[in-house]
């Protein structure tokens, strides 16, 4: 039995594929045909070894965002930390009493105007975007006040 060129490359692939990952690894750098290329193997002749650091561990990542963190509460016009809502009685607002069936019916009012405007987008050269951004904007910012005031939408 022969042993060809082919075998020996196969033989020396699964050798090195079983071999563990290194923790340090060396890299070359070589000229071949005027391109700069990167080898695991030295350079016939030429090329420099390359040392290639680990990165930092997980404990160095965890005290550096420590650091960074402490470091950024100390700067002036920092916001603080947000605060949980607190809870307010249903259907009233800071000083005054918040009136649902109203909030329920603007924000119909505003589905409505949101629905007209899309199904009238798509007739032909017609550009009713803004409105439909508009009732966007209403229904959000009624379902938000119905939602600080405790309203159920209906």
């Amino acid at each position: 039995m022969t042993i060809t060129t082919r075998h020996l490359f196969a033989t020396a692939g699964l050798v090195l594929a079983c071999q563990g990952p290194a923790s340090a690894q060396e890299v070359f750098k070589c000229s071949v045909g005027g391109k700069t290329v990167y080898q695991s193997a030295p350079c016939p002749g030429q090329g420099k070894s390359l040392e290639i650091k680990p990165g930092p561990s997980e404990e160095e990542v965890q005290a550096a965002k420590a650091e960074a963190d402490a470091r950024k509460a100390k700067l002036p016009g920092t916001v603080a930390p947000a605060r949980a809502p607190q809870p307010m009685a249903a259907g009233h607002a800071i000083g005054k009493t918040v009136d649902c069936a109203k909030l329920n019916k603007q924000r119909g009012d505003a589905y409505g105007r949101r629905n007209a405007g899309i199904r009238g987008s798509t007739s032909p050269n017609v550009d009713r975007s803004m409105e439909v951004m508009n009732a966007r904007d209403d229904i959000n910012r009624i379902e938000a006040q119905m939602a600080s005031a405790g309203c159920a939408p209906t």
